[in-house]
C-alpha cells in the first residue's frame, strides 16, 4: 500500500461511527450487504496493514450494530416499506419487523376469533379490513396484529340510502365504491357511489356523489368485478345470458370522468398493474390460445371500443389449450399505490415494488369430462419486463415460451370462485379441504425469504416449516388441459399451516390471506374466522 492509500484508510478510521452509518444509509441494501460481506471476508484474511484490518472491522461493526441499517436490511428481505404514520422509534420498528418475519417463518398465529356472517351477499377483504354488506349498510372489522400494535376494531354504517348490489373498499383513501342497480329490466342503470369507509358519507375528494353506467343488455345474471387504484376505479360488467358480453369501464373517481370503455365477449377479468396499466384476461379462439393483455388507460378516449381494436402494449400468450376455456380470473392484492391508512399507525407494510398476480383458468379438456383448474402465478416483474420490451412494437404478441417458463409458476388447483382473496403481496393460499379444512397450503414467492431458508438449512438453527421451490415444475403428467409440455420456474417456498378448528359441525370451506392474518370461511355455518399475529 502506498502512503496516499494508507492515509485514506486512516482517515476513514477516524470518522465517527454515526457519520459512517449516515453514509452507509445512502446505499441501496444490495450494496450495503456487499460492503458487509467484503468487510467480513477482508478482515478474516488479515490485510497487509493494521489500519486496513481495523477499518474492515469498523465497517462490519457499524453495519451489524446500527439499528437504521439493520432495519433497512430487514425491510429488504421481507419486501416491506417503512410506514410514515408510526410513532415507534427505529429499534422498535426493527424488533417488530423481525418478529413479523419470524411469525411467517414459524407460521405462528396465536390470536383467533369467529365473526358471524351477515345476511347480505356482498363482502370484501382488503387492507386488513373485512367488510360485509347488510342490504343498504356495512359491517366492518379491522383485523388485529399485536406485532404492529394494530387493535381489532368494529364499526357499522347503517344506511347508505340504497341497496348495495356489490362494493369494494380502499382503506388507504377511506373509500367505499358501492354499486346500486336502478330501474327495471330492460331499462336498468348502474350507479357507482363514492362514500367514506368510516362514516358512509359522500367522499370529500370526489366532485360527484356517483358515476353512472348503462349496460347494453342488462339482465338479472349480471356480475361485477371492481378494483380501485389511486384516482381510478375500474368495473367489469359481465352479462351471462344467451349472448354473454363483458364491458370494462374505468373512471377517474375524483373528477367523475370516464377514462375507458371496452366491450368484448371474451374479456373475462382484469387487474391494475400500475395506475395507468391494466392487465386483462382474454379467452382466445379456436386457433389462438388465451392471453394476458396489457394496455395503457391514458391511451383511450371516452368512446367505446371493441377489444380487437384496442392498441394494447403486449399480449402474453398461454400455452396452447386442448379443450374449451370456460373462464379466467385475475387476482392481485394490494393494488399499486396502496398504503395503510393514517388511522392505522403501522410501522411497515408490503412493498409496492413487486407482487404476484394469480390467473385461475377453468378448462373443459377434450379427453376428460371433468373440468380442470389451473392457477398461473406471475410476478409484476415478469409482466413489466415484457412491457419494457414492447415500447417500439405496439400489439406485440409474446409466445408462452418467451415469457412463461422462466418467470411464472403454474399449479393444478381449484381455488374458490367466491372467496377470492387468496393472494396478498407475494403469497397465495389454498385451504386443504380434504383434511377437514383444518390445514391450508401457503406459497410464498418472495425470493429473498427463500434464499434465507437456504442459509437456515446450513446452520444449526431450528428447521423451518417451509420447503423450497427450487426446481422447474412440470404440469403435464397431472393435467390434460394443454396441448404442449408446460414447465415453469419461479423461486419461492411452500408450507402447510394449521388453522383454527371450526366451532360448528361444518368445516371451513375456503381460506383467504392478508399481510398479518389468515381468514377462514364457512358459508354453511354462516361464520368467518381469523388467525392473526
Amino acid at each position: 500500500m502506498d502512503t496516499g492509500q494508507e492515509g485514506n484508510v486512516e482517515a476513514s478510521f477516524s470518522l465517527p461511527n454515526e457519520l459512517i452509518a449516515i453514509v452507509f444509509d445512502e446505499l441501496d441494501v444490495v450494496s450495503l450487504l456487499r460492503c458487509k460481506q467484503v468487510s467480513t471476508h477482508h478482515a478474516l484474511l488479515k490485510p497487509a496493514t493494521h489500519a486496513e484490518f481495523q477499518v474492515c472491522r469498523l465497517f462490519h461493526s457499524v453495519i451489524t450494530t446500527n439499528a437504521q441499517l439493520l432495519y433497512n436490511v430487514e425491510l429488504f428481505f421481507g419486501q416491506f416499506e417503512d410506514g410514515r404514520h408510526c410513532n415507534l422509534d427505529t429499534p422498535g420498528r426493527l424488533r417488530a419487523c423481525r418478529q413479523h418475519q419470524q411469525a411467517w417463518n414459524n407460521l405462528s398465529f396465536p390470536d383467533s376469533r369467529f365473526i358471524n356472517m351477515q345476511d347480505g351477499h356482498a363482502w370484501e377483504l382488503s387492507g386488513g379490513v373485512l367488510c360485509q354488506a347488510m342490504r343498504s349498510g356495512l359491517a366492518c372489522v379491522q383485523l388485529p396484529c399485536k406485532i404492529k400494535d394494530i387493535p381489532e376494531r368494529e364499526w357499522t354504517i347503517n344506511d347508505l340510502g340504497f341497496e348495495i348490489r356489490d362494493f369494494t373498499i380502499d382503506t388507504s383513501q377511506d373509500l367505499i365504491v358501492a354499486l346500486e342497480i336502478e330501474g327495471a329490466i330492460p331499462n336498468l342503470s348502474c350507479n357507482v357511489h363514492l362514500r367514506t369507509l368510516m362514516t358512509g358519507e359522500h367522499h370529500p375528494m370526489s366532485v360527484v356523489p356517483f358515476v353512472t353506467h348503462l349496460p347494453s343488455n342488462m339482465h338479472e345474471e349480471l356480475k361485477f368485478l371492481m378494483q380501485v387504484c389511486g384516482s381510478r376505479i375500474a368495473v367489469l360488467f359481465q352479462e351471462h345470458g344467451d349472448e354473454p358480453n363483458s364491458q370494462l369501464v374505468v373512471w377517474d373517481w375524483k373528477l367523475g370522468q370516464q377514462k375507458l370503455f371496452i366491450r368484448d365477449t371474451d374479456l373475462r377479468s382484469f387487474s391494475f398493474v400500475t395506475e395507468d396499466l391494466l392487465l386483462v384476461c382474454v379467452l382466445g379462439g379456436d386457433e389462438t390460445p388465451p392471453h394476458l393483455g396489457v394496455f395503457s388507460i391514458d391511451s383511450f378516449s371516452e368512446e367505446m371500443e371493441e377489444y380487437k381494436d384496442v392498441n394494447y402494449i403486449c399480449g402474453l400468450e398461454y400455452p396452447k389449450v386442448k379443450g374449451d376455456v370456460r373462464d379466467m380470473l385475475i387476482r392481485s392484492e394490494p393494488t399499486p399505490g396502496w398504503s395503510p391508512s393514517q388511522t392505522v399507525q403501522t410501522p411497515f407494510f408490503f412493498a409496492r415494488s413487486d407482487r404476484i398476480f394469480t390467473i385461475t383458468m377453468r378448462v373443459s379438456p377434450e379427453s376428460n369430462s371433468t373440468e380442470e383448474y389451473t392457477v398461473l402465478i406471475v410476478p409484476l416483474s415478469t409482466i413489466m419486463a415484457q412491457v419494457e420490451l414492447s415500447h417500439n412494437t405496439p400489439k406485440r404478441i409474446v409466445p408462452w415460451t418467451q415469457w412463461g417458463p422462466n418467470g411464472s409458476h403454474i399449479l393444478l388447483r381449484s381455488p374458490s370462485d367466491t372467496w377470492v382473496c387468496y393472494v396478498y403481496g407475494m403469497k397465495f393460499i389454498q385451504l386443504l379441504r380434504w383434511q377437514k379444512g383444518n390445514r391450508a397450503r401457503v406459497y410464498d414467492f418472495n425470493k429473498y425469504a427463500a434464499r434465507r431458508d437456504v442459509r437456515n438449512e446450513q446452520t444449526t438453527e431450528p428447521k423451518l416449516l417451509w420447503r423450497r421451490l427450487g426446481m422447474p415444475q412440470s404440469l403435464n403428467s397431472r393435467c390434460s388441459a394443454f396441448d404442449e409440455e408446460v414447465n415453469t420456474y419461479l423461486p419461492g417456498r411452500v408450507a402447510t399451516v394449521e388453522v383454527m378448528p371450526s366451532d360448528t359441525p361444518h368445516d371451513w370451506e375456503a381460506a383467504m390471506i392478508g399481510e398479518d392474518n389468515i381468514v377462514l370461511v364457512s358459508p354453511h355455518a354462516r361464520k368467518y374466522g381469523y388467525i392473526a399475529m
